[in-house]
């Protein structure tokens, strides 16, 4: 026999609402350094010039959807994708073998900065200051 707990008595015929998936898209990117790998393609490696344009790059993208983004040049404020297999650096153990391709934003010039997106949010992995990450 069910035992009912005691409290408040349940509510009868309320609205059960469905929540719509939402699109990221709509939204700006919000950029994150909790993934940045350690080593030659770290923030601290950076000088003072690439550390001040990577705030700036930020800062210019501040208002612009991941829909608007798509549709910028890669080389200006837009992004592209790079094959995993392409990166010359150690991949992180949390990415999966499954996963194919990571994003470029440019950050200082043609200076890219290498990462991967989750939802509105994209992880920066590493800056390549030196362009030796991948072939360019």
């Amino acid at each position: 026999m069910a035992r009912r707990i005691q409290g408040k008595k349940p509510k009868q015929g309320s609205v059960v609402k469905s929540q719509e998936p939402q699109n990221y898209d709509k939204f700006p990117p919000i950029f994150s350094l909790e993934k940045l790998q350690a080593g030659k393609y770290c923030l601290s490696n950076l000088s003072q010039e690439h550390k001040a344009m990577f705030s700036e790059a930020i800062f210019r993208r501040k208002t612009l959807s991941w829909n608007e983004i798509k549709k910028q040049n890669r080389h200006a404020l837009g992004t592209e994708k790079i094959p995993k297999r392409c990166i010359k650096a150690a991949i992180p153990r949390f990415i999966t073998d499954d996963f194919e391709d990571f994003l470029v934003f440019r950050y200082h010039g043609l200076h890219p900065m290498v990462g991967y997106r989750q939802r509105e949010v994209f992880f920066v992995l590493w800056f390549d200051h030196d362009f030796t990450l991948y072939d360019h």
